[in-house]
């Protein structure tokens, strides 16, 4: 476990050192400031818990390292809208997506893809290790 860890997170860093040398970090600064208003999560847990209910964070993820592709639509591909809006209508409180590229085969664009199906509040499920990913992720 460790190993596949510590893989990850040198891929990561090296995610982000590109990334560093594209985007400028000012620019990740005015984008998150320009994003869309933020959706309350833990006020989508506490509406659930008020109201007697489970408060289900549903999961978007493509893949994992251990079991490789897994989340397919019935055409057989990845829809991380189609996801979203089964989530929605079935209740759930919040959505969490996997945006790790090389190990999860997640992206932006999948979070924004299943934030825009959805009125539910997303988080970005990635391994943070820099600054400018929390921009990033607000940008989404």
């Amino acid at each position: 476990m460790a190993d596949i860890l510590e893989r990850i997170l040198a891929t990561k860093r090296r995610e982000v050192a590109q990334a560093r040398a594209q985007v400028p970090l000012a620019a990740l600064h005015e984008c998150a400031r320009a994003a869309t208003p933020v959706r309350d999560f833990v006020g989508a847990i506490r509406h659930k818990h008020a109201a007697g209910k489970v408060a289900v964070i549903a999961e978007i993820k493509k893949a994992s390292p251990s079991a490789g592709e897994f989340r397919a639509n019935a055409d057989g591909k990845f829809a991380p809208a189609t996801f979203a809006k089964s989530y929605e209508t079935h209740g759930a409180a919040c959505l969490s997506v996997l945006t790790d590229r090389k190990y999860f085969q997640g992206s932006s664009a999948d979070l924004v893809a299943a934030r825009a199906a959805c009125l539910l509040p997303v988080l970005r499920k990635d391994f943070i290790v820099d600054e400018r990913q929390v921009y990033e992720s607000r940008a989404m």
